[in-house]
């Protein structure tokens, strides 16, 4: 069975076991209302039950013989962190609970378990929850791809809702670019280059924040365009790059002109390397249809970026003229298996792009 297929039959398998999980709610003891919407500091009856709560719950998730009981000890962790009427004091003592009691759960080899713990771990909305899920989407802190492909996911979603100073968008972005370079699975590479892009497109985070997130996405694009050129023959993370940068595309069109100039000149290495490695994994490439297909996609959304980041980068070049009469020569050079054709264009969009590393 393949990783997405392996995660995608627990979380159908989870959702099944929803109902009879909800019938098993109830059976341990709920927060009271005086912890969960706490004004001021937790005092020690109320942070003792706060841990107790979350003891509790976990032990379930970590010994219980059926999927519906660990199903109904994950929806009653879930359930206090997103009460509206929880408090920012609650809140910051409930996820620091979470992150101690389920690390292990969330960083174990029982994969059902594991997940269950992850996915309330991305309800803690800190920083002491959020470096679990970093932990488990990074290849050197785990060995299982499925767990770094939902860490992955649960990141990107959780990026939404984070209480944290806006610093660790930055830091957080690091760690996922440092994820991807050591990344063997395109799925999981592809979920930690879309959990950055997330990370930049937080809606209060103040564009320097942004600008410097989406440097550290073309970062990763570069390191990971440099190890697929490398490949000798067709390299499976192609779908990676393929879906991030249509995503990307659409990104940059919205980015206001200066902080696409300041990802831009980033970015284009990281393209003419993805074009190179066409090159170098041609009759590879051509031979395997539906590789072929992702890098055809990726090859258009290269020449498009390019042309884009050219008008921006030599305006003068293409005064009197618009985007869209750009003329588009990789792809069609490519389906058609003209390999000079390619080649002559590879040769001019890289002097293009050698010519802004100066």
């Amino acid at each position: 069975m393949s990783l997405r297929l392996q995660v995608g039959a627990l979380l159908v398998g989870t959702a099944l076991a929803f109902s009879t999980a909800m019938q098993a709610m109830g059976q341990t003891g709920a927060l009271e209302r005086s912890v969960i919407a706490a004004s001021g500091s937790l005092n020690d009856a109320q942070t003792s039950a706060l841990g107790a709560f979350v003891s509790a719950q976990a032990d379930r998730i970590r010994t219980a013989s059926n999927a519906a009981d660990v199903e109904a000890a994950r929806i009653e962790l879930i359930t206090p962190a997103r009460d509206p009427a929880a408090s920012a004091t609650f809140r910051r003592a409930y996820s620091g609970a979470l992150a101690a009691d389920l690390a292990s759960l969330a960083k174990g080899s029982d994969l059902r378990r594991a997940l269950s713990a992850m996915q309330v771990l991305r309800f803690g909305r800190t920083a002491e929850s959020f470096d679990v899920l970093l932990d488990c989407a990074t290849p050197s802190t785990e060995l299982n791809p499925a767990k770094r492909i939902a860490a992955a996911g649960l990141i990107s979603d959780g990026f939404e809702d984070l209480d944290a100073n806006n610093s660790y968008f930055e830091s957080s972005a690091r760690r996922l670019r440092d994820a991807v370079d050591g990344e063997s699975d395109w799925i999981a590479i592809h979920q930690k280059l879309s959990a950055i892009a997330s990370a930049a497109r937080r809606k209060d985070l103040p564009a320097d924040n942004a600008r410097n997130v989406r440097r550290i996405q073309a970062e990763a694009l570069a390191s990971l365009a440099k190890s697929v050129k490398a490949s000798s023959t067709v390299d499976p993370r192609m779908q990676a790059a393929q879906r991030t940068l249509v995503t990307l595309r659409n990104d940059l069109l919205l980015m206001p002109t200066a902080d696409r100039a300041a990802v831009s000149k980033a970015l284009a290495p990281a393209l003419a390397d993805f074009i190179t490695a066409g090159i170098g994994q041609w009759d590879s490439a051509q031979g395997d249809p539906a590789m072929s297909s992702s890098y055809a996609s990726t090859f258009n959304s290269c020449e498009v970026l390019l042309r884009l980041i050219d008008r921006e980068e030599r305006p003068e070049v293409y005064r009197g003229t618009r985007p869209e009469s750009d003329s588009r020569i990789l792809l069609s050079a490519w389906e058609s298996a003209d390999k000079a054709k390619f080649q002559a264009e590879a040769s001019r969009l890289a002097g293009i792009v050698a010519a802004y590393r100066k």
